[in-house]
């Protein structure tokens, strides 16, 4: 338990580093090493022994990460579609020329690792962007942050509050085959924490960190439990997939946690999630007003 704790508090402490340089190059880049990382955990979990494409997994699964954001292929002229089909084809010949030790199951984890998993990290970085096509330029710095705050706090105080009522109070198993410690009671206790603290992180940066754009708190509340009953069902997937290759952790790169997937597991699927509501909210937002008379996610001050 006290490990646990202090590994919990070291990775909020990052959290928080990026998040004071939210808008320079430092979350992409720490973003684009927790995605390398990530892809050689799951391959590795996965029984994924070609070291050919265990590497070239890896590297895609870095380089993605500043291929979207700098949208480098587009720079070039050259198409995704092709990119992708490029990357397939040295992946085949990586199964081909180590055929005795790779089936097409490892090629298909190493694709799922390599491209998915970062895809669903860079929406973080997509957030960033949506608001700052939306807002313009000038988009207040603490907007990003929120949100981004909201992605870890639906994630990890999900989790965090699911084990400790869990611990105290769980007495039913929520999925005794996948995850015996989790209980139905931590469940609720994870929903209810972050929703209560989602609502009071909200209406303190309406009060004091906002100046421009307003949250809609009542959309925070009415989306929090949504948003981490997503999270609970991607730790639980990641469980599944531990289970079925018989692994405990992804790693052991946090004492107490495991590896990046054993923390990053929901956030891959809650981030996504966010990002495309947040998207939505700021494309339909203001015509929805215009039609019904209320804002859905942000409203302009005044």
């Amino acid at each position: 338990m006290k490990q646990r704790i202090i590994t919990g508090l070291l990775g909020s402490s990052l959290a928080v580093l990026v998040l004071v340089f939210l808008q320079t190059w430092l979350p992409g880049v720490l973003l684009a090493l927790f995605a390398g990382m990530g892809a050689y955990e799951i391959m590795h979990v996965g029984g994924v022994r070609n070291k050919g494409m265990m590497a070239t997994g890896v590297l895609m699964a870095v380089a993605l990460m500043p291929i979207l954001e700098y949208e480098l292929l587009d720079r070039i002229k050259f198409p995704y579609t092709a990119a992708l089909c490029l990357y397939i084809l040295i992946l085949v010949l990586c199964l081909f020329f180590r055929y005795e030790k790779t089936s097409f199951a490892h090629l298909l984890i190493t694709l799922a690792a390599s491209v998915g998993l970062p895809w669903s990290i860079f929406t973080l970085l997509l957030i960033r962007k949506t608001l700052q096509d939306y807002c313009g330029p000038t988009v207040e710095p603490n907007l990003i942050i929120y949100f981004w705050f909201f992605c870890f706090c639906c994630a990890w105080l999900t989790d965090a509050g699911a084990y400790f009522v869990g611990v105290r109070f769980g007495k039913r198993k929520l999925c005794p085959n996948i995850s015996p410690k989790k209980t139905v009671e931590g469940a609720v206790g994870g929903i209810v924490l972050t929703l209560l603290f989602n609502i009071g992180f909200a209406l303190l940066f309406n009060a004091v960190f906002l100046k421009q754009m307003h949250l809609n708190v009542w959309t925070i509340a009415v989306l929090s439990p949504a948003i981490c009953i997503v999270s609970m069902v991607g730790d639980l997937i990641a469980s599944v997939y531990k289970r079925n290759f018989g692994a405990k952790d992804y790693g052991r790169l946090f004492p107490g946690h495991g590896g990046v997937m054993d923390r990053f597991d929901s956030l891959i699927f809650v981030s996504p999630m966010i990002w495309m509501i947040l998207y939505f909210a700021c494309t339909w937002g203001p015509a929805l007003h215009e039609l019904l008379g209320f804002w859905i996610l942000l409203k302009p001050v005044g």
